[in-house]
Order: structure tokens, then C-alpha cells, then sequence
């Protein structure tokens, strides 16, 4: 079932600009809304802690677009696996300025964008009536009628709005349905029409929260989105939505139950996977994007479990290890292909965790983190290096200028470059040598491990490599032999660990941190620095102000 063309566009474009403009009016951090904080953020004290012995200190926040893998997961739980997500949604647009996928300004909508939004919500629509009787049983009735109709709403439209239905949303809802019933529409048609209605409102499509002038708890419901978009990147499930209705979700102590039930339950893969491969950079990495003279013979079949042997290791760790773990681990998880580009034993069952001891860096010696931190035929200690700086001690180092690899190219190099000579000759230009002097050593200190995150003990040209360096960490100079005794040290850094806590509020909030949000980053920071289980310090964040109250600043 189609609409007309034109009543689609209308009809579609109601919706979205009833999306824009609430999307507009529940505030965003810089919104200028006056002086109207009464509560402000923390005090930062001299030794660069914040003083969290007041609050709550709420937050700002903003209405952000579903992602594409949310609005899958969504359409799959509010259909009970019945219909099936449109791939007419609409992805991302730009760049991410914090390296998570779901900040508001990645999902504008355009005018593209609305039309393909209308073309996902017919598309789940006609979905919907194919698979009927299966959604709404009372469906398969001789000439079911309007009670069964506000049946499908009760249920399933308040499934996709994630809370009770206001009683103008049930008319409106109804309002459809009986239109298409005068029109000549059958049963389920009119409920196709009802279900595109509901697929295009904001209610829908948007993570929102009603607008805090002045500083307010979050509702339960609220709450349990946030909550389920978080651990789980869709709708929350009926137990959460059990808690919501009985209002324990105000209660820290009830979230803290209710965020370790669900990072334990295989559901949090998707959100956990997404977190690591985000913050990390690892992507996956296909035979073509390699040069095919590194590892002969590495081919799709590899590629796949490569990029599998990384999300083990962290949906492992997340769950069962420490921060620490994380950055120092020598576990590599493999199946037969993985044992055979490791040169190790293969495993007696499909997958196994085997201790490799030339790789004890952690997710930073996880195979496909290397790959994708490297060039086509060639390391990048750059890339490499600043993962580490930006990333992983919050270090900023800023972009590099636009023309650098022209500049690069230019720069006077000797015959067959050792990583350390190109940082001695880029170093060697003043503008260069601010960032570089950060940059390089660290990221030098992985040379040992190839394009592919292959081991090697020498460059192609069959120059020794020199792993070694020094570096600063939280304001001591540490020398090194190579990663394996910088790694230790970088992970016992309080400034490691706060910057991780950043992370976690990052791509909780789906934006980026600000001392608002400083008690929430500290207290998960000294968690992971006190050597506490990482799934603790992931759950932290529910708990904190920052994911219970807000304030439009």
C-alpha cells in the first residue's frame, strides 16, 4: 500500500518539521538561554579534580535522530521480528567531531532526507500488513474492527514512542485508522497507514526529552530511552519499561541494577562493539585495502575474523576484565585463520583466547587495530601516535594542516627511510616539531608490527627497526624499549584513566564532554584507575547526574 505521491510528501513533511522544531526547543550545550543555571557545574580545584560534593549537576542535552543500526534495532523490537526495516532510512552525513556515530548533527534532516524518511516508514508499513495476524492476533477476526485497531496502538505504537501515549496521540492515531476506513481501505491497510503515521513523527525518529529551562530530573521514561539507546541502541525492553511505570528508575541504586542486567545481556553487544570500534578507530579491514606482498595469501575469510577477534577481545574485556586488561592484555582470541596468521596453534573449539606474548599491548595489539592505524603498503606511527595522544589520554593535538602530505613528500629523506629518520626529518621543520614531538615517539614504539599488524623484526629494505623512545606521561618522562614497556605505564596514568571516563560520557551523551559533565567522567575515571571491573565503570555512567537530570544552558 502507497500513498499518492503528493499526500506523502505533505503528510511527511508535517511531521518533520514538527521533528525540527522540537529538536530546536530542548536545548543543546551553547544554546544562549540565559542566565537560568541555578545549580552550575562543578568546581574544578587546583589539583585539576572536581569538587562533586554538592549537586546534582544536570546537563544539557540535545534531540538527536536515530541512527541506522537504532532505527533497525527498533523496527526489529517493536515488531517483535515481524517486519522489517527499510534500507531507504537515511545514514549519517559529515564528520564526527568526538569520533562517535550518533551526534545530532550527523542526522540533520534535509530535504532528501524527508523523503526518504517517508519512503522507510511506507516501506515498514506495507511490512506490517504483510505480517498482520502475526503483530496484532486479534487481526485474524472476521471484520476486525476499531478495537482491535486501538489494540496495535496500545501495544505497538507505544512500543515505538518508548512511553504511554498522550490521549490527543491516540486520537490522531485513530484519526488515520477511521480516514483510511472511510476511504475504502481494508483492515489492514487503514493499520498501514496508522503505523506510516507513527513511523514519521518525532516521537518516532527522535531521542527527545521535554525541554528544562530550568535545571529537572529526568522522568522514568526518559530515563529508560536513554537507558536502552545507551546499552542497547534501541527501544527499552517491557522489563524496563515495567520500572519506568512503577517510577524506581529515579533511584541511582534501581538504574545500577537495571544497566548491569543489560550490559550482561548479549543485546549490549552491539552498543559495546560500536563504543570500542569508535573510540579505537579499528575498522574493518579488507584484502583490497592492503598491499597483497605484506601476508600473502590473507583473504576475506581472514578479514572476517580479524575483525570478529577484535570484538571478542573487547566484548570480552568490557565484561570480564579491567582497564588495565584493556591496554595490557596479551590475550588475542582466535579461530583457525587467525591461529594461522598468528602462527600459533589453532584452537580445539571454534574460538579460543590464546596468550601471545609478542602482543601484550592490549586492544592496541589487536591485529585489526593495527591494520587500520597503517597505510595500504606501510606502518603510520602518525596514526598510530595519535590515537594514543587524542584518544586515549585526551591529549589534543589538532588536525594537521592541509597541505602536510604535500609538505611531507617535499621534505629532504634518505634512500630507504626508517620510520625514525622521516621523524627526524619532519621534526626538523619548526611548525612541525609542536605536534610531532608528541606524536612520533609513541607511535614509533609499534613498529614492530606491519601494515597488516604483522610481526616484523626488520623494515623491507632490511634496516633493523628501532621501537625504542620516551615519552611524557602525567608529567614524567618515561623511556622505553618499545610499546611493551610504555603501555604499563601510560595505563597506570590517573590521566589515562580520566580521559577514558571522557570517552564513556561522550558516547553516552552523544556529544561532546564539558565541565558539566565532570563529576560523571571523574568518578567512572577513578573506577577504571582503581583497578575496578570495567563492566562497573561502563554502568557508572547511569548512575551519574549527567544521565538523570538536565538543563538547557
Amino acid at each position: 500500500m502507497r500513498m499518492a505521491s503528493n499526500d506523502r510528501w505533505t503528510h511527511a513533511v508535517a511531521h518533520l518539521l514538527c521533528a525540527v522544531a522540537l529538536s530546536g526547543c530542548v536545548g543543546a550545550i551553547g544554546d544562549d538561554g540565559g542566565d537560568k543555571d541555578p545549580n552550575g557545574p562543578p568546581t574544578l580545584l587546583p589539583n585539576g579534580r572536581y569538587d562533586c560534593s554538592g549537586g546534582p549537576f544536570p546537563v544539557a542535552s540535545e534531540a538527536r535522530r536515530l541512527s541506522v543500526v537504532e532505527y533497525e534495532n527498533a523496527i526489529r523490537d517493536v515488531f517483535d521480528g515481524a517486519a522489517t526495516a527499510s534500507t531507504h532510512y537515511p545514514s549519517s552525513y559529515g564528520t564526527s567531531s568526538t569520533g562517535y556515530s550518533t551526534e545530532p548533527a550527523l542526522y540533520v534532516v534535509g530535504e532528501q532526507s524527508v523523503h526518504d524518511l517517508m519512503v522507510a516508514a511506507e516501506d515498514v508499513a506495507e511490512s506490517v500488513a504483510g505480517s498482520l495476524v502475526t503483530i496484532l492476533p486479534c487481526a485474524a477476526a472476521a471484520g476486525a474492527a476499531e478495537d482491535c485497531a486501538l489494540t496495535f496502538i496500545d501495544t505497538r505504537i507505544t512500543r515505538a514512542y518508548r512511553r504511554p501515549l498522550e490521549s490527543e496521540e491516540v486520537d490522531n492515531l485513530l484519526a488515520t485508522y477511521q480516514g483510511g476506513r472511510e476511504s475504502g481501505a481494508s483492515f489492514s491497510e487503514a493499520l498501514a497507514m496508522v503505523t506510516a503515521h507513527a513511523l514519521q513523527s518525532p516521537q518516532f525518529l527522535y531521542v527527545t526529552e521535554a525541554a528544562a529551562p530550568d535545571a529537572r530530573p529526568l522522568d522514568d521514561y526518559e530515563i529508560a530511552s536513554r537507558l536502552s539507546f545507551y546499552l542497547w541502541q534501541t527501544i527499552p525492553d517491557e522489563t524496563l519499561l515495567a520500572q519506568a511505570a512503577s517510577g524506581a528508575l529515579y533511584d541511582p541504586e534501581v538504574r545500577r541494577a537495571e544497566a548491569k542486567r543489560m550490559l550482561a545481556d548479549p543485546r549490549a553487544d552491539v552498543a559495546l562493539r560500536r563504543f570500542f570500534r569508535e573510540w579505537s578507530g579499528s575498522a574493518d579491514v579488507l584484502p583490497s585495502n592492503k598491499d597483497p606482498e605484506l601476508v600473502p595469501g590473507f583473504d576475506d575469510l581472514d578479514a572476517q575474523s580479524m575483525a570478529a577477534s577484535f570484538d571478542r577481545f573487547t566484548l570480552h574485556t568490557a565484561r570480564n576484565g579491567t582497564f588495565h586488561d584493556l591496554l595490557t592484555s596479551s590475550d588475542v582470541w582466535v579461530d583457525e585463520n587467525m591461529a594461522s596468521f598468528l602462527g600459533v596453534n589453532a584452537p580445539t573449539s571454534e574460538w579460543a583466547a590464546v596468550a601471545v606474548p609478542s602482543r601484550s599491548g592490549g586492544v592496541l595489539t589487536q591485529p585489526l587495530f593495527l591494520a587500520s592505524t597503517a597505510h595500504r603498503a606501510d606502518t603510520s606511527y602518525v596514526f598510530r601516535g595519535r590515537f594514543v595522544e587524542n584518544r586515549l589520554m585526551c591529549r589534543d593535538i589538532g588536525a594537521p594542516p592541509p597541505d602536510a602530505q604535500t609538505a611531507f613528500e617535499a621534505l629532504p629523506l634518505p634512500e630507504d627511510p626508517t620510520g625514525k629518520d622521516k621523524s627526524a626529518t619532519v621534526n626538523s621543520v619548526a611548525q612541525c616539531t609542536g605536534c610531532h614531538q608528541l606524536l612520533d615517539p609513541v607511535g614509533l614504539s609499534f613498529e614492530g608490527f606491519g601494515a597488516l599488524g604483522e610481526v616484523r623484526q626488520s623494515y623491507p629494505s632490511g634496516k633493523p627497526i628501532d621501537p625504542s623512545g620516551s615519552t611524557n606521561v602525567d608529567g614524567n618522562t618515561v623511556s622505553f624499549e618499545s610499546y611493551a614497556n610504555l603501555l604499563p605505564a601510560i595505563a597506570e596514568a590517573d590521566a589515562t584513566a580520566q580521559c577514558f571516563g571522557r570517552q564513556v560520557v561522550r558516547f553516552a551523551m552523544s556529544r561532546s564532554d564539558s565541565e558539566y559533565d565532570g563529576c560523571a567522567a571523574q568518578s567512572i575515571g577513578d573506577m577504571v584507575a582503581d583497578g575496578m571491573p570495567l563492566a562497573d565503570a561502563i554502568v557508572e555512567m547511569a548512575v551519574s547526574d549527567s544521565f538523570a537530570y538536565r538543563l538547557d544552558y
